[in-house]
């Protein structure tokens, strides 16, 4: 498909269409098997022929689809393709007011916007002005994150610029009717602003009108937007050789606020943040900026590997076929230049390296993640070791009913080893809400299913064959946790959520002990009560 003009196939356009914005989230296993996959193939020392090795990745269809895109040039074909991203997006957030961040939405959503900035960078003929709108609308919509906002800014900012609209009261109303939230609102204006100051002309009128209008919100209500207004008006007045002295006094007034809490984290985070100092619409307008820089800079993607020879010569095709070849334009010399930073987008691969190098030096790394041993839902070689180390603890949760707490200590049981984990009834077992929480727990601790009628029968049995019955409960004669010595054979009772445990049953326990607090609360919830009691008894029993 690669080597076709698709331009002459509709049926492959669509399908390419389907490519470009899949974006698949790799399961835990399919993760850890495809970073080992390319940590292998790219290391020399294992002697494999990489050219040789029919191996696929999620990310190799990824940017294959990119570079087919890049060297389709038929306007309708283009057009053809926005129209279908833009209405799958449509459809896809059609009863949507939000999403999560690295979500499968999120991931579409941005393989889409990624895509109209490609075909942007490489065609000025496409149905610019929809596409426009079409961002602006969607911005002002919902909530976005991150790297799906800034797309969407730049998308907006670029388009005034090659339409060269003038920086006035229009064009703000105009981004205030799309009810674009006002964060926004100044980024587009500080980027549109910066390239005019930078790469000229600007308008004395332009300028003068960006820093009233970033100035008029630097007494908003909101800190947020007072320090991004003060922050982007003192930025574009340090720019702007030609400063107007009526700004003066004002911008020294924000310096010495800005001095004075030089340690906000707030402040320090846009003093780091690339997209509100160093970012240029046009230099960084690139395929591998657009594809590679922005999502990792955006912490996506970061536990799945790549193959950066691949991707380093992909986008570098990428970047040959998307040069946008337009007479009559203001970035037209700028593109000649653009060159100049292609290389500096990968610097993230050296941060990653380096990253990579420290952990080696210090030594710590986290061992309960170990990928040979997760290959399998368990490894069968060590089960009987793990259950030789098993105390002779048991949990009754009888009298809980909530499936969560349920769940939760059964995962607690299995990690710390218990003897036995007792509930009211097995069938729990099949529950979601209980195999959310225990995450395959059950699988691997001894069960047993006692109803709260048996209860008493059940708590006598075990007394008899030596057990001490212990309540975590609060009585006027419990004992603090911290002060009490755990019998090897011990069984824990578990009261319900709201009536703890109830008084016929007190009179059998051998012990009541409770956790000391300090806050108004009366009680802890059930779960986090037995994991410390569990604890607490590893600690002093087994370890």
């Amino acid at each position: 498909m690669n080597n076709k003009d698709i331009s002459k196939h509709s049926q492959l356009v669509y399908a390419l269409c389907e490519i470009l914005i899949f974006a698949p989230i790799p399961r835990k296993d399919q993760r850890i098997t495809e970073n080992l996959s390319i940590e292998i193939l790219n290391q020399m020392k294992y002697g494999i022929d990489r050219l040789n090795v029919d191996v696929h990745f999620n990310f190799h269809i990824q940017y294959l689809s990119y570079c087919l895109l890049s060297k389709i040039g038929n306007r309708d074909v283009l057009n053809e393709i926005t129209t279908f991203v833009t209405k799958k997006i449509d459809s896809l957030f059609a009863n949507k007011k939000r999403y999560h961040g690295n979500s499968q939405s999120h991931r579409t959503l941005l393989s889409a916007l990624q895509t109209l900035l490609l075909i942007l960078l490489k065609s000025r003929d496409v149905e610019m002005d929809k596409i426009a709108n079409w961002c602006m609308d969607l911005l002002g919509s919902i909530p976005h994150q991150p790297s799906v906002r800034i797309c969407l800014e730049w998308y907006i900012a670029l388009y005034f610029c090659f339409k060269e609209v003038k920086i006035t009261e229009e064009m703000t109303e105009h981004l205030k009717g799309k009810n674009i939230p006002l964060p926004s609102q100044f980024v587009i204006l500080y980027w549109i602003t910066k390239f005019k100051i930078k790469h000229g002309p600007i308008k004395s009128e332009e300028y003068e009108f960006a820093m009233d209008t970033l100035l008029y919100h630097t007494m908003g209500q909101t800190f947020n937007l007072r320090l991004h207004a003060q922050y982007f008006a003192t930025k574009l007045f340090e720019l702007n050789e030609r400063k107007s002295v009526k700004y003066d006094f004002t911008i020294q007034v924000i310096r010495r606020t800005f001095a004075e809490s030089a340690g906000d984290k707030t402040f320090v985070k846009l003093q780091r943040d690339y997209f509100a100092n160093e970012f240029d619409l046009v230099i960084d307008f690139i395929p591998s900026f657009i594809y590679y820089f922005l999502p990792r800079y955006c912490e996506m993607y970061v536990n799945e590997k790549t193959d950066k020879g691949f991707v380093q010569s992909i986008l570098q095709e990428i970047d040959d076929n998307s040069f946008a070849k337009v007479s009559k334009s203001v970035f037209n010399t700028e593109w000649i230049k653009y060159q100049k930073r292609h290389e500096g987008t990968y610097d993230i691969f050296t941060a990653d390296v380096k990253a990579g190098d420290e952990v080696e030096e210090m030594g710590t790394i986290q061992k309960k993640y170990v990928p040979w041993k997760n290959m399998n839902d368990v490894n069968m070689y060590e089960i009987k070791d793990k259950k030789g180390n098993k105390g002779e603890l048991i949990v009754v949760a009888s009298l809980i009913d909530k499936l969560p707490n349920l769940g939760g200590l059964a995962r607690t049981s299995e990690v710390f080893g218990i003897k036995t984990y007792v509930v009211d009834s097995l069938r729990h077992l099949q529950d979601k809400q209980f195999q959310g929480l225990s995450v395959s727990a059950e699988r691997w601790i001894d069960l047993e299913e006692v109803r709260p009628s048996g209860l008493k029968e059940y708590l006598k049995k075990k007394k008899a064959e030596g057990y001490s019955v212990v309540a975590a409960e609060q009585t006027s004669t419990s004992c603090p946790l911290h002060n009490f010595k755990f019998p090897s054979k011990t069984l824990l009772l578990l009261g319900h959520e709201k009536e703890g445990v109830p008084c016929d049953l007190l009179p059998l326990m051998d012990h009541c002990v409770e956790i000391p607090q300090q806050g108004v609360i009366r009680s802890l919830n059930v779960h986090v009560t037995a994991a410390i009691f569990v604890w607490e008894y590893t600690r002093q029993i087994m370890l």
